[in-house]
C-alpha cells in the first residue's frame, strides 16, 4: 500500500474510532469496559481443580461454547451432561456483570456466584494475579 493510501485511511479510520467510542460512553458511562471490545461480551478465566494455578481454554477442557465468549448459562449447559471429569474454578466476565464459577465434577455441581456490580475487573485482576 502507498503511503498516501496507508494516510487516507488512518484519516478516515481514526474519526470512526471516536465516534464508536463517545457512543460507547454514553450508552454505558458507570461500566467503562462494557463499551466497545466487550460490548456484549463474555469471558470465561477457568482454573483446573484448587490448587492448579493454570488458567485453561475451553478447547483444552473439552467444552466449545457456540461463540467466541462464555457466559454463564452457556457454561450451565455445556456441564449439564457431566462429561467433564475436572474441578473448576473461576471467573466469568462480561457487559452483563461477572460470575465466580466453582464446579465440583463428583457431585455434577455447579455453583455460580454474581460478583459485585463495578468491581469485576478489579476482582478478575486480582485472582489472575494470585494465579500467575
Amino acid at each position: 500500500m502507498p503511503t498516501w493510501g496507508a494516510t487516507a485511511l488512518t484519516v478516515a479510520a481514526v474519526p470512526l474510532l471516536v465516534a464508536f467510542v463517545v457512543w460507547g460512553v454514553h450508552i454505558s458511562p458507570n461500566r467503562p469496559f462494557s463499551w466497545g471490545m466487550y460490548s456484549d461480551s463474555s469471558k470465561g478465566f477457568l482454573w483446573s481443580g484448587p490448587n492448579n494455578p493454570t488458567v485453561l481454554p475451553v478447547h483444552q477442557l473439552r467444552i466449545s461454547p457456540t461463540g467466541h465468549f462464555l457466559t454463564a448459562p452457556e457454561l450451565r449447559n455445556l456441564l449439564a451432561d457431566g462429561a467433564i471429569d475436572t474441578p473448576l474454578r473461576g471467573l466469568i466476565i462480561g457487559s452483563d456483570g461477572g460470575w465466580q464459577v466453582l464446579y465440583d465434577p463428583a457431585r455434577h455441581h455447579l455453583r455460580l456466584t454474581r460478583l459485585p456490580a463495578g468491581h469485576e475487573l478489579r476482582i478478575l485482576a486480582d485472582a489472575l494475579r494470585t494465579a500467575l
